[in-house]
């Protein structure tokens, strides 16, 4: 997983400043940013945290438990609303848990950010009952509790693949 600002999160790599107008490289260890002064040790923490809810959701789903499922992907979406894999996942659990509304909704602001979302297109189209062959999609087969769906995430906030 990387932060908002896109750099990896935990151990020993170095911390960006989540300020888009900074971005300063930081020592792992840092409290404040170098370049602004911004604190940059809560933002490692929460940034870690919502990887841990991520995994914990993803387990959840994967034992059928969908509505912790749903609940640990929502926690991650509330404090980072641009997370499109935490809202293909909070969609899916939605989905599985029978609200097509909440499915819908979240996999529409999935492709308000991301316009080729293969996964969001897939859902959308499971709902409608119709094909996505939009950008992004090759009509491939549509979510599923076992289907393609968001990777796992190091508990540390770095992206495992």
């Amino acid at each position: 997983m990387t932060d908002p600002a896109g750099g990896p999160v935990g151990g020993d790599a170095p911390v960006r400043c989540p300020l888009p107008r900074c971005g300063a490289g930081n020592p792992p260890d840092a409290e404040d940013c170098a370049g602004c002064g911004t604190p940059v040790r809560g933002h490692v923490r929460v940034t870690a945290h919502a990887a841990r809810l991520f995994n914990e959701g993803l387990a959840a789903a994967r034992e059928g438990r969908d509505a912790a499922a749903r609940d640990r992907f929502a926690a991650v979406v509330a404090w980072f609303p641009a997370d499109v894999e935490a809202r293909n996942a909070l969609a899916l659990a939605a989905l599985r848990l029978g609200d097509r509304r909440e499915a819908r909704r979240q996999w529409e602001a999935v492709r308000e950010r991301r316009p080729g979302d293969a996964l969001a297109g897939r859902g959308l189209s499971l709902l409608d009952g119709s094909p996505d062959r939009e950008a992004g999609d090759r009509g491939s087969a549509g979510p599923g509790p076992d289907g393609p769906g968001p990777a796992e995430r190091d508990p540390a906030g770095r992206d495992p693949g």
